[in-house]
């Protein structure tokens, strides 16, 4: 009765096989998420797409943007080249002696030491505070020119045979206006030489050149204003209809 009693209480190798094999076998993890938890929302992925589209249009203005500065410096660098190839500088010159001649001679010029052309559309003179357009009203007012050729036109109509201006001494005056002043040419605005019989008005124009001031307003060939000095100060202006008055006092 005993010995059954101790049979029943041993484990059978059917029963001990049975529970290794349970234990060795992986069991489901209790805490795997579903699939379907890692997959974007349609909401979610609309956002992305949203957010990679401005991203690649912001990228393209910007590079448009590049390409549209870089357009733009070639251009001004063309347009400062350009006009650095056709800027003229007008300079008034003033001489008392003539090196061909060997002869005492006032002479003012007007030349153009730019790389381009220049329209000259006039020229200024001021003495005393007077504003003159006409060089030989300039002269006039500093030393009575006029009275020199009304003398000089009288002694001709009584001794028409003999060329008093010649013999006693010319003058030539011009004024530019409207014309066009190649680079490296000059213009004369006048000229005496010196005789015995102008010594005196000679040396009188001579000694105020200094107390002369000047102002010639030109444009380029691209329609760029300036006016300049007797000092050759160079000012841009928006054209020359219109001068500033302060600029000749520079």
């Amino acid at each position: 009765m005993s010995e059954h009693n101790n049979n029943n209480n041993v484990p059978s190798e059917h029963n001990s096989d049975t529970t290794t094999s349970a234990l060795l076998t992986p069991q489901p993890h209790k805490n795997r998420q579903t699939h379907g938890r890692f997959k974007l929302s349609r909401s979610k992925m609309n956002t992305i797409l949203a957010l990679c589209a401005m991203f690649i249009s912001a990228a393209s203005f910007y590079a448009t943007y590049l390409q549209a500065k870089a357009a733009q410096e070639q251009v001004s660098a063309a347009e400062k080249q350009l006009k650095t190839e056709t800027w003229p500088w007008l300079q008034f010159s003033y001489s008392n002696f003539d090196l061909d001649s060997t002869q005492a001679t006032i002479r003012v010029d007007i030349r153009n030491s730019g790389t381009g052309p220049a329209v000259i559309h006039h020229i200024k003179y001021e003495l005393d505070g007077e504003t003159y357009y006409d060089v030989t009203e300039l002269m006039d007012a500093c030393c009575n020119l006029h009275a020199y050729q009304a003398a000089l036109s009288d002694a001709q109509d009584e001794e028409s045979n003999i060329n008093y201006l010649k013999k006693f001494g010319w003058y030539v005056s011009s004024e530019p206006q409207k014309i066009l002043l190649a680079d490296g040419d000059s213009f004369n605005i006048f000229t005496m030489p010196k005789s015995n019989f102008n010594r005196g008005l000679w040396d009188k124009i001579d000694d105020h050149k200094s107390v002369f001031k000047a102002q010639a307003c030109y444009c380029s060939i691209l329609k760029e204003c300036y006016i300049t000095n007797e000092k050759a100060v160079i000012t841009e202006v928006p054209s020359c209809s219109t001068i500033p008055t302060s600029s000749i006092n520079k």
